[in-house]
């Protein structure tokens, strides 16, 4: 399988931010770092964690970053690739606004996206009608902060079915690139293969609120994550069939011997 023989490269974010233009580099904040290695890890580097980019182009995200021609100017302008990105396949839910309007609910962010082609990669959601009802679907916090208080930290729970290899991931051949707007300020809110068909993400009864992302749990401590049969997921948070969740290659028992599972 020689287009994933150069996946998973180890440039530092760092480093690559530094050798971006002024006006993108305002667009990842240094507050948001943590953040961004988070996601850099889920989608550049193996193990559970959704879409990956596969492409020897791409060593870290910031290097897709690179590729949308004129981003700067666009993000002054409110022009972005959304239209492009709905040919693709991306439904008309997955987006914000560029510019809000009178009729928009107060507190409602604005975002841009960007479709950045000649990216290879392999996506990571599937709809839960394609899973078997007694799938084991791994229940955690990938990044963020668990306080929905905090908006600009707050990473809802997610769900993930564990299966298979990357091999069997759908291809894609582009990547998206989302700059959101909250409060008058631009950032870039994550960079991954493919259009932005969104995994639920939400909490769960009373007990998400206790699973704690990795840079929130204690170092020396496990990551506290919950393990669930589809068929109870969906009746416990209220999913239907047509909902999309992530994929990930790999076993399970493998992946769940460095958390913690709660009872």
């Amino acid at each position: 399988m020689p287009e994933l023989s150069s996946e998973f490269g180890i440039a530092s974010l760092e480093e690559t931010k530094k050798k971006l233009p002024h006006d993108i580099q305002a667009l990842v904040p240094s507050d948001m770092m943590s953040y961004y290695n988070q996601t850099n890890d889920m989608h550049c580097a193996p193990g559970e964690g959704g879409s990956k980019f596969t492409d020897a182009k791409v060593e870290n995200i910031f290097d897709v970053l690179q590729k949308v021609p004129n981003l700067g100017e666009r993000v002054a302008q409110r022009t972005d690739d959304r239209e492009a990105l709905k040919a693709a396949g991306a439904p008309d839910s997955a987006f914000l606004p560029s510019t809000k309007t009178p009729e928009h609910p107060e507190g409602l962010p604005e975002a841009l996206y960007y479709k950045v082609d000649g990216i290879e990669g392999r996506l990571g959601v599937i709809q839960l009608k394609d899973i078997p009802l007694d799938a084991q679907i791994l229940i955690r916090r990938e990044k963020g902060k668990s306080d929905p208080s905090d908006r600009k930290t707050y990473t809802p729970a997610s769900f993930t079915y564990v299966n298979g290899t990357v091999y069997d991931m759908p291809r894609t051949d582009f990547a998206t690139v989302i700059v959101g707007r909250e409060e008058g300020k631009d950032s870039v809110w994550t960079i991954h293969p493919g259009a932005p068909v969104r995994p639920i993400l939400k909490e769960v009864g009373d007990w998400s609120g206790k699973l704690k992302s990795a840079e929130e749990t204690p170092e020396g401590e496990k990551q506290l994550v919950k393990v669930m049969t589809l068929e109870e997921l969906m009746k416990e948070a209220g999913l239907g069939l047509e909902d999309y969740i992530k994929i990930t290659p790999g076993k399970l028992d493998v992946i769940l011997q460095k958390y913690q599972v709660m009872e």
